[in-house]
């Protein structure tokens, strides 16, 4: 009669359990654990159940919305580096403040917009007070909203 040899597991009292991936269907031992019993093998299977979930659409609309945070946080790293190196040894060129100007309202660079127009679109947008505003950008924004009239007078 041949002898059933059991395993370093068996022997300390700790089962085995066989798992399924709920996604491609491999299967899998782990020894039983205390806590949530995993429900796919891989980040990459969790990944695409959840996009087939939420549909691409959804999940295009993330991605595109996650890379518009990141481009508006980068702006601001720069208009914020832009601010710091104004000081009265250094100030805004006054060559720099009008195509600032234009590039805090958002609008392009050919654009014939008057100076008071310009200005009230950026501090609509830059203000402290709004969402999404910030302080030292619309510093800034004074700044060249300053040196501009000073041009276009």
């Amino acid at each position: 009669m041949a002898r059933r040899v059991r395993s370093v597991q068996e022997q300390q009292g700790v089962a085995s359990v066989r798992l399924d991936c709920a996604r491609c269907g491999l299967s899998w031992s782990r020894p039983r654990l205390p806590g949530r019993v995993p429900r796919f093998c891989s980040d990459s299977c969790k990944q695409a159940d959840w996009r087939d979930r939420v549909g691409h659409e959804e999940y295009n609309r993330r991605r595109r919305e996650a890379e518009t945070r990141r481009i508006r946080a980068a702006r601001i790293r720069i208009f914020h580096a832009e601010f710091d190196s104004i000081s009265a040894s250094s100030p805004l060129p006054f060559g720099r403040a009008l195509p600032l100007l234009r590039e805090l309202a958002g609008v392009t660079a050919w654009d014939s917009t008057p100076v008071p127009r310009l200005y009230r679109t950026a501090a609509l947008s830059w203000h402290p007070d709004k969402p999404g505003g910030d302080h030292k950008v619309f510093q800034l924004l004074q700044e060249a909203h300053r040196l501009a009239k000073l041009l276009d007078t």
